[in-house]
């Protein structure tokens, strides 16, 4: 059930929610797990949802969170930009 299916891979916020933006930036604080074939599948998994600008969108909103950018399903976040690519650079990944 956890870490399986669409559900898990949506990218949301704030961490309220098991979820592979919340999974993986609690994970990518510790070193051991950078070369985990888990973690880098989760970490590809968030490199790949990044649009042609390497911009991240919220794939899923709480409504009490409407109006904040890491909420809007149709224009990128800064903030979500921020925290996908905080996890990519710890893992490696990143710029």
């Amino acid at each position: 059930m956890f870490g399986v299916g669409t559900d898990f891979r949506k990218l949301k916020y704030p961490f309220v929610w098991y979820d592979i933006l919340h999974v993986a930036e609690v994970l990518s604080r510790f070193l051991f797990t950078h070369k985990d074939p888990r973690m880098q599948s989760m970490a590809h998994a968030i490199l790949d949802q990044a649009d042609k600008n390497g911009r991240y969108t919220s794939s899923s909103m709480y409504r009490a969170w409407k109006g904040w950018s890491f909420a809007d399903k149709k224009t990128p976040s800064p903030w979500l930009t921020f925290l996908a690519y905080r996890i990519l650079y710890r893992v490696g990944l990143g710029l």
